[in-house]
């Protein structure tokens, strides 16, 4: 019998309180202003409404944008279908609270 190597998860603790320029956030998320632009024109992240000079945006945007970057890396997807792709990951999440445990 041989013994398995558990490989640790590949986790990141994200202050949710914490606030990001678009700056901080692409340099957190080692990724391109530009993409991250794309994700908000498809409603994958929001900023804080303000002009794009002002953008702020929320810790879980981090989360978020992992997500996206996963879901481009992993399966070649673009923008839209990285947004349609959490649409429909978060309304399962949704619909399996309703349906409490199974």
């Amino acid at each position: 019998m041989t013994a398995s190597v558990i490989q640790p998860f590949d986790t990141e603790i994200v202050d949710a309180q914490a606030i990001y320029t678009l700056e901080e956030l692409c340099a957190v998320c080692l990724v391109e202003a530009a993409w991250v632009v794309d994700l908000i024109e498809f409603g994958v992240i929001d900023t804080n409404g303000r002009p794009r000079p002002e953008w702020q945006f929320a810790g879980l945007s981090v989360v978020r944008v992992a997500k996206a970057k996963r879901l481009e890396r992993d399966l070649s997807l673009n923008p839209p279908g990285i947004a349609l792709v959490l649409d429909l990951l978060e309304r399962i999440d949704m619909l399996q609270a309703q349906l409490g445990p199974v």
